[in-house]
């Protein structure tokens, strides 16, 4: 049995009317079926399903289950919808694709550059979190004929992924918003995390694209000095698009300069120095893109934070902010920096950053030390990392379903809190126990 080609496939993909789907719960009637592989199931075992929830063709890697004209016969399933992603995103020859990477902060930064792209362009963007080998394939996929401009999340969490996905992606614009103490069990340290997100940069070289470049993190501002094709960001004076921040907390309040030149000054509706950078990232590329510089600002900042990240909420008469979607030692670090400029009563409920490694036990007590050092009033810690290096410490507890009983028989008096911790810890249910 002879695979299918890339060339069929995609003639195959334009039949289905650009539907592709790769769990039989979701499938569109008339949609090409992907069957995938993961820790615990095989697609394949439901191809003749997905026909009868309605696909119109299967692709499968397993010989055994092509019982039908429809179902096609690929050596990899996963590899086959990477190339074909890839073969779609070279027909779109007169779209602009900007990649997004990073350790912290790219799902902001992507949203941002949306609020800005939108306003004068047709712009799609990865949905939620669809920033993996699997989730960017189908992002690419599904853009419409008459997008514009295509924003395209990458996230990776081991060697060579990011390799995989920027040449499925092919930028033309690229932003690594930081380089960060990110996934370190597979990374080993902060040079195997640079290592892996310099891909981007790489990529963009090779495409003669432009990257757009965080000035202030020294890992990608030695990188950016042997890029051609470039525009930088940040807060240092020699920046090309660059903020004067007037006060970070709770909200943004910056000047910005484009090329020495005062372009006046802005409020965003986010909070938090690290936050600047995502803005800034966002006006370079509106600005790369042919839009004035402060109607870039103006569109970013009319964006309102949503999904657990950088969100202020009213619990009772605290002021919460949910930045919770995720967590790791350098975005915990920033978060608790610009928490503690805050005026008023101050407390951090922080739950375990995950995928660490050997790591681990010491980023969580210099975590810990740090809010000793900030003086937070109140200190609440979750997990069972934590546990390990502050056992003795009263606040301690294994998850915030504890937490909330704690709470409710122990309430806050902070007027300020953050919640924030890697996802699987989800902090944010804690709110349960500050509004009890």
């Amino acid at each position: 049995m002879l695979p299918a080609t890339g060339e069929k496939l995609l003639q195959i993909y334009n039949v289905c009317g650009k539907r592709v789907c790769t769990d039989t719960r979701k499938i569109e009637p008339g949609s090409l079926f992907f069957c995938l592989k993961g820790a615990n199931f095989d697609g394949n075992e439901f191809a003749n399903s997905a026909l009868k929830a309605g696909a119109a063709f299967v692709v499968a890697d397993n010989p055994a289950v092509c019982n039908d004209s429809r179902i096609l016969y690929v050596q990899d399933a996963l590899e086959s919808l990477q190339n074909l992603a890839h073969l779609r995103r070279k027909s779109m020859k007169d779209t602009t694709f900007l990649g997004i990477g990073g350790s912290n902060g790219k799902t902001t930064t992507k949203e941002l550059c949306l609020c800005v792209l939108q306003s004068f362009k047709k712009t799609k963007a990865t949905v939620g979190n669809l920033n993996n080998h699997i989730g960017v394939p189908l992002t690419i996929l599904g853009l419409p004929d008459d997008t514009e401009v295509a924003i395209i999340e990458m996230g990776t969490n081991h060697p060579g992924e990011m390799k995989v996905l920027c040449e499925i992606a092919e930028a033309d614009l690229g932003i690594v918003t930081n380089v960060g103490k990110e996934h370190l069990e597979g990374f080993k340290d902060l040079e195997g995390v640079a290592r892996e997100e310099s891909e981007l940069y790489l990529q963009l070289a090779r495409q003669n694209g432009t990257a757009l470049v965080n000035a202030d993190d020294p890992w990608l501002g030695n990188m950016g000095k042997r890029l051609q094709n470039k525009l930088t960001f940040g807060l240092t004076a020699d920046a090309d698009v660059r903020a004067v921040i007037l006060s970070a907390m709770p909200y943004l309040q910056f000047e910005l300069w484009i090329r020495g030149e005062n372009q006046g000054a802005f409020q965003a509706r986010i909070g938090g120095e690290f936050n600047i950078y995502n803005i800034l990232a966002a006006i370079a590329t509106g600005i790369t893109l042919g839009a004035k510089a402060s109607d870039c600002a103006h569109a970013a900042c009319a964006y309102q934070p949503g999904n657990n990240r950088s969100e202020w909420r009213e619990v009772g008469n605290k002021k919460v902010l949910l930045d919770a979607y995720n967590a790791n030692p350098s975005s915990v670090e920033a978060a608790l920096k610009s928490f503690a400029t805050l005026n008023g009563k101050k407390a951090v409920m922080l739950g375990d950053m995950l995928e660490l490694g050997s790591h681990s036990e010491a980023e969580h007590l210099a975590i810990f030390k740090l809010c000793q050092v900030l003086k937070f009033d109140e200190i609440y810690l979750c997990g069972q990392e934590f546990m390990k290096v502050c056992g003795q410490y009263p606040l301690v507890f294994e998850n915030t379903s504890i937490l909330n009983s704690w709470l409710k028989e122990n309430p806050s008096s902070a007027d300020f809190v953050l919640l924030k911790g890697s996802r699987g810890m989800k902090m944010e249910n804690a709110l349960e126990g500050l509004s009890a």
